[in-house]
C-alpha cells in the first residue's frame, strides 16, 4: 500500500489542522506517485518492492511499501556487522602491531628472533595514506573486476616498522623473523567472490591478497604480460596467459605448489583478448602468518638488517618492545567493508569483536556473534527473525534508528557510503539533491534466475532532520546477462526513489 500510513487516526484525533492536514494529504499523494511511478516501469513489471522511509523518532512512516514483507537483505546485512564491531570497541579503537626482540643486541647483533605481533589491524597495505587519508578506490580489487591494485605501498607500515627496528641498532638477527597471530585462532570462512574460502588471521597485508594484473600482449599469440603486487618471495606466479582474438577461458589460478619454507608457486592460465584492458586477478594468499614474516624480512633486508634464519635458545616469552605501528581508529576501519562492500573484512570483525571486547582468542567468532545478537535485541528486535525467510524494511529500520541514537552515530553514518560521492554510490544518481545527504549500504544477489536489490541508511534533510529508510526488490530474470542489466537499472531506481523523498520533504 502506497501512502502515509496512519494519517486518517491522527487527522480524526484532532492532532492536525485542517489546513495542515490538506498539504500533508496532498504531499504524500505526490510522494506516492513519484515512487509509482519508478516502481511500475516496464522493466520493472514483474518485481516486488518493499520499502520504509521514516522520520527518526516519528510514530509513522513517511511513505511504506510492503514495510512486513521478506527480501533478501545482501550485504545490507553489514550494517549489522559494522554497528556491533562500533557498539563494542568504540569508534576511537586503534590496533597496534608491534615488533618485539626476543634476546640480547650485542654489537648489533640480535641473539634472538624479531617476532611481530598482529593487532588486527586491517589496513595494513597501500589504503591508508601518509596524510592519514584512506585510499577506498571502487571497485575494489578484492572483487577482481579491478583494473589496478590500491595505489600506494602495499609495505609500507612494515617499511616502517623495519626502519624503528634498525634504529635501535639491529642489523643482524641470528634467529627468525616471526608473526605472533595468537589474538585469536585462525579460521577460515567462504566469502562471496565466488564462494572462495579464504583464511580469517589476525594478520592482515594488502587485504592478504597478491594482486595480479595482467596485460594483453600486443597481437594474437603473445604471452600477456603480468605484474605482481606487492612482490616478495612468498609466491612464484607462473603466467601463461596468452593473447587472443576471441578468449574461451578467463585467467584463473591453478593449485598452489608449496616450498619447503612455507613459500610456494602457482600457475596462471587462461586467456585475454588483444587490446583489451588490463585485468587484476586477486590471489587470496593460503597462510597470512607466512606471507607476513615473508615481507617482513624483505623490508628487514631493505634496511641493512640481515637475517640468518637460525634456531635460537632465546626464551620466546621473554619479549622486548623494539617497534610499534598504530593503526587508524576503527571509525576508518570500517570503510572498506561498508563504503566498498568488501566481503574480506567483512568476514574478519565478529572475530576482532569477540577477541578483543569478549577476551575471547579461541572461539573468538562465536563470542563476536553474540555481541551482534545483543545489539539487535537492544534494538528491541528479535536476531532470529530473518531465519523465517529473510529481512524487512521494518527491521532494518528498527536497528538503523536505534544506532542513530548511540554516541557513535556521527562516525557510523560517515562511514556508509554516500550518495553520489563514493564507494558503492559514487555513480548513482550524482546529480541528484540529493547527493551528499543520502548515507546507506548497498546490497546485491545476482542469480541466473533472480535479481535481489538494496538500499538502507540516513537521509539528512537541510534542516538536519533525520529520515531512516530502507528498500529491497526482486525480480525475475532469464540470463546473468539480464541479471546485471535489471541490478543496475534497480540501483538508479532507488536512488531516484530516495531523492523524490528528500524532494518532497525538503520542498
Amino acid at each position: 500500500m502506497l501512502g502515509l500510513i496512519g494519517a486518517a487516526p491522527a487527522v480524526a484525533a484532532g492532532l492536525l489542522p485542517a489546513g495542515a492536514t490538506a498539504r500533508a494529504s496532498t504531499r504524500d499523494d505526490v510522494l506516492a506517485a513519484r515512487i509509482a511511478e519508478i516502481t511500475t516501469r516496464p522493466e520493472f513489471a514483474e518485481s516486488s518492492w518493499g520499502m520504509r522511509f521514516q522520520v527518526l523518532g516519528g510514530a509513522e512512516p513517511v511513505h511504506a511499501v510492503n514495510p512486513e514483507q521478506r527480501f533478501v537483505a545482501a550485504s545490507t546485512v553489514k550494517v549489522f556487522i559494522g554497528g556491533s564491531a562500533f557498539a563494542a570497541l568504540g569508534a576511537g579503537h586503534r590496533f597496534r602491531t608491534t615488533v618485539h626482540r626476543t634476546g640480547p643486541v650485542i654489537r648489533g647483533v640480535l641473539r634472538g628472533h624479531l617476532v611481530l605481533v598482529a593487532g588486527g589491524d586491517l589496513l595494513l597495505g597501500p589504503r591508508t595514506r601518509p596524510d592519514g587519508s584512506l585510499a577506498l578506490p571502487y571497485p575494489d580489487h578484492s572483487y577482481g573486476n579491478a583494473t589496478e591494485p590500491v595505489p600506494g605501498d602495499p609495505l609500507r607500515q612494515l617499511r616502517h616498522l623495519a626502519r624503528q627496528t634498525a634504529r635501535r641498532g639491529i642489523r643482524r638477527v641470528e634467529g627468525r623473523v616471526v608473526v605472533d597471530a595468537s589474538l585469536f585462532r585462525q579460521g577460515t570462512e567462504e566469502i562471496a567472490n565466488g564462494f572462495t574460502p579464504i583464511p580469517v588471521s589476525p594478520i592482515m597485508l594488502n587485504d592478504n591478497i597478491v594482486d595480479v594484473v595482467v596485460t594483453p600482449g600486443a597481437r594474437p599469440g603473445d604471452p600477456a604480460v603480468s605484474r605482481v603486487s606487492p612482490e616478495t618471495a612468498y609466491v612464484r606466479v607462473v603466467n601463461e596467459v596468452v593473447t587472443v582474438t576471441t578468449p574461451t577461458r578467463s585467467p584463473a589460478f591453478g593449485p598452489p605448489t608449496p616450498g619447503p619454507d612455507g613459500t610456494h608457486t602457482v600457475r596462471l592460465s587462461g586467456e585475454v583478448a588483444v587490446g583489451a584492458t588490463p585485468v587484476l586477478l586477486p590471489y587470496y594468499v593460503p597462510d597470512p602468518v607466512r606471507f607476513a614474516e615473508v615481507a617482513f624480512a624483505k623490508t628487514l633486508h631493505e634496511e641493512g638488517i640481515e637475517v640468518a634464519n637460525r634456531s635460537s635458545t632465546s626464551d620466546v616469552a621473554h619479549r622486548v618492545r623494539v617497534a610499534e605501528h598504530v593503526s587508524p581508529p576503527l571509525a576508518d576501519q570500517v570503510k572498506v567493508m561498508l563504503k566498498l562492500s568488501s566481503n574480506v573484512h567483512t568476514v574478519y570483525f565478529p572475530y576482532l569483536v569477540g577477541a578483543i571486547a569478549g577476551a575471547d582468542p579461541v572461539t573468538a567468532e562465536a563470542t563476536g556473534e553474540r555481541y551482534q545478537r545483543a545489539l539487535i535485541e537492544q534494538a528491541g528486535l528479535d536476531p532470529d527473525d530473518p531465519a523465517n525467510g529473510g529481512h524487512t524494511p521494518d527491521f532494518f529500520v528498527g536497528f538503523l534508528s536505534h544506532l542513530a541514537r548511540q554516541p557513535y552515530f556521527t562516525a557510523y553514518r560517515e562511514a556508509l557510503p554516500i550518495l553520489g560521492r563514493d564507494g558503492t554510490l559514487a555513480d548513482v544518481v550524482p546529480d541528484s539533491p540529493a547527493a551528499g545527504r543520502v548515507f546507506a549500504k548497498t546490497g546485491t544477489g545476482v542469480s541466473r534466475t533472480r535479481v535481489h536489490k538494496a538500499m538502507t541508511g540516513y537521509l539528512v534533510l537541510p534542516d538536519g532532520t533525520l529520515v531512516v529508510f530502507a528498500e529491497f526488490m526482486n525480480q525475475p530474470v532469464t540470463s546473468h546477462t539480464e541479471a546485471m542489466l535489471v541490478q543496475q537499472r534497480a540501483g538508479t531506481a532507488q536512488g531516484e526513489i530516495v531523492t523524490a523523498v528528500y524532494e518532497t520533504l525538503a520542498g
